[in-house]
């Protein structure tokens, strides 16, 4: 048989045409096309709405979720979230006030003079720490110096920088270098006097000297 004769070529063309390449007809139209996308765009919606946003987010428009359990398993997720934003926070606060009330201290001592007594009261610091301070008599003025010495100095060696006859005295002091920095006061009445001074701020000791 020869496979070459028109009537051969003509049914392969005819295969060709039934099995292969689609006619115009048989093509979905425009208009199928987009019925087809609004069916798979509203299907999205409305699961997005009724299953994804209570699933994960917790938000239940329609009540949906609700019913299904999902709404209770978006709380959760979103609970956890929170948290667990919160906590890293919290640890940087509580690092923040606790670094900042390492710092800060606040000290008192009450001493009583003799007559014709001296003693002296000393902060320990660094250079540019600083304390707010105040001190009063129970009466009577009483001579003070208020001065500083770096470490190791000679009981001569010291920097003055306030003096006078006073029966109280409030301020703040910022340490010029490192070292004690304090009063000394001297009782030159006929009575004790007590003398009481506190001060809040950066330093490591707040004592009275021996």
């Amino acid at each position: 048989m020869d496979i070459s004769s028109p009537a051969i070529m003509s049914l392969e063309r005819t295969n060709m045409t039934e099995f292969g390449t689609p006619t115009r007809s048989e093509l979905p139209s425009v208009r199928q096309l987009n019925k087809a996308t609004a069916f798979a765009a509203a299907t999205a919606a409305i699961l997005l709405v009724t299953t994804i946003l209570p699933a994960e987010y917790g938000i239940d428009p329609t009540g949906i979720g609700s019913a299904l359990g999902l709404k209770a398993m978006g709380d959760g997720k979103q609970a956890e979230q929170e948290a667990e934003k919160e906590a890293p926070a919290a640890d940087n606060l509580a690092s923040v006030e606790g670094e900042a009330s390492a710092g800060i201290q606040n000290s008192e001592v009450t001493l009583t003079l003799q007559p014709g007594e001296g003693r002296e009261v000393k902060a320990t610091m660094k250079a540019g720490e600083e304390f707010e301070f105040t001190w009063a008599t129970d009466k009577n003025a009483v001579n003070y110096d208020q001065h500083g010495e770096v470490f190791g100095a000679a009981s001569d060696e010291y920097t003055s920088y306030d003096k006078g006859t006073k029966a109280s005295s409030t301020g703040r002091f910022r340490a010029p270098f490192d070292g004690t920095h304090g009063w000394y006061w001297r009782n030159r009445t006929e009575g004790p006097v007590t003398i009481t001074v506190s001060a809040t701020g950066q330093f490591s000791k707040f004592e009275l000297k021996e």
